[in-house]
């Protein structure tokens, strides 16, 4: 009966010892280095692999942790190759560890550069760009461009001098008229150009239709830019009806 016991305890306890065994804690302490130049790296990441946990050395490479046993971590460094240092090694030696990083090859890689221009020649139809509109802005005439137009000429003048392409200019064309005409009738029904000048009624209608005739609208107007524009034409209407 009492060696079923003890047998029971020993099944019971040997298990949680093991693992107790097992997540035991060290200190490890060292300091990270540049192998090249000898001299310390700071902030240094050091991973957990058992905890997944991210840690950093100090500005002068120095760090000190307390992990398993039985984990490992590894040591990276951006520009360096990475190293995998195991938990059991840094307490084969008393006091920090010296820890060298290599700076990675892909940085001390020779890189070549040829002064050779290099000249694309483009075989297009001899009709490309006959319908383009002369008066239409050269930046409003040319789309804005692609990652595809970048490696492709052909299809940057494609969608230049394409029907699609002399459509839409045409409708940002009718849109820009559209904007310009809208804030010119703002003018007109909101009865700011009696707040520009003094005028009678009787003369308002002949003014009007006066600068109906004249003035010019464009996409850079603004109210400010419209009352210079009617003060300039209410003094040559002044001085064509005198």
């Amino acid at each position: 009966m009492i060696q079923k016991n003890i047998t029971f305890w020993a099944i019971l306890f040997v298990p949680l010892i093991l693992i107790a065994q097992e997540n035991e804690k060290a200190k490890i302490s060292g300091i990270v280095f540049n192998q090249e130049t000898q001299k310390p790296l700071g902030y240094v990441q050091l991973v957990s692999y058992e905890t997944m946990l991210s840690y950093a050395s100090a500005s002068d490479g120095t760090f000190l942790l307390s992990l398993p046993k039985s984990d490992s971590i590894k040591i990276v460094s951006m520009g360096f190759e990475g190293m995998v240092k195991k938990v059991s090694q840094f307490l084969e030696t008393p006091g920090p560890d010296t820890i060298y990083l290599e700076p990675a090859t892909y940085l001390l890689n020779e890189v070549t550069v040829n002064a050779k221009e290099n000249v694309i020649n483009l075989n297009l139809p001899g009709n490309i760009g006959k319908n383009v509109d002369p008066a239409q802005e050269p930046r409003a005439s040319i789309p804005d461009p692609s990652l595809g137009m970048i490696f492709s000429p052909l299809s940057l003048a494609q969608s230049t001098f394409s029907k699609k392409a002399r459509n839409q200019r045409k409708m940002r064309k009718v849109i820009q008229k559209r904007q310009e005409k809208s804030l010119w009738h703002q003018v007109l029904s909101s009865g700011l150009i009696k707040d520009w000048i003094e005028i009678d009624d009787k003369d308002m209608d002949d003014f009007t239709v006066f600068c109906n005739s004249k003035i010019t609208v464009t996409n850079n107007d603004n109210l400010i830019t419209l009352r210079g524009k009617v003060l300039h034409l209410w003094k040559q209407y002044k001085n064509k009806k005198d």
